[in-house]
């Protein structure tokens, strides 16, 4: 049976918006066998500026640095263009990247926020869409020292980097990494 065309139109944007929320979820919490999953395999690529890589190796890259050199981060999606010809597809996505980095010595912590587009090409295989070839294009960015966190004290849940964080948990995301 063939679906309309514009239900598959939708599923298909729908399954592209699942696949890049999984992206961002498993770059946020470090979990690196979630993220590469996301990618086609050894042929994909990614470009994020410093690293550039196979979407697997970049995974492993990302995951590390988001891991050692962060305390906390969190992307926030906005609007995605997608168009969808046959089991290829291209998108552009609108980002902002939050991403907390812990004071040394003298300095204090610091927020470093990136805002821009991921640029994409992706394909459908074995079912499912995939990354096949990704760029990050940087619209814009500020590094601001954390010279207050008023929230720190009042009493929210915590974020956590593995199976235990209370949105992975509750959408039975197992931690992977």
């Amino acid at each position: 049976m063939t679906l309309d065309p514009r239900l598959q139109d939708l599923l298909d944007h729908h399954e592209i918006r699942t696949l890049l929320g999984t992206y961002c979820h498993a770059c946020d919490r470090g979990d690196e066998a979630m993220m590469a999953a996301c990618y086609t395999g050894a042929d994909s690529w990614d470009d994020h500026g410093l690293v550039k890589a196979s979407g697997p190796e970049y995974a492993a890259i990302m995951t590390t640095r988001v891991l050692q050199r962060t305390e906390a981060a969190s992307h926030i999606l906005g609007q995605s263009l997608i168009r969808v010809t046959g089991d290829s597809a291209v998108a552009e996505t609108f980002f902002v990247g939050f991403f907390r980095i812990a004071g040394e010595e003298d300095e204090p912590a610091r927020i470093n926020q990136l805002i821009g587009r991921f640029v994409d090409e992706l394909e459908r295989r074995e079912g499912g869409w995939k990354i096949w070839r990704r760029t990050c294009v940087r619209d814009t960015s500020i590094t601001s020292a954390v010279t207050r966190d008023d929230y720190a004290a009042f009493g929210f849940v915590e974020a956590r980097r593995d199976g235990e964080d209370l949105g992975a948990a509750l959408l039975g995301l197992a931690h992977r990494s």
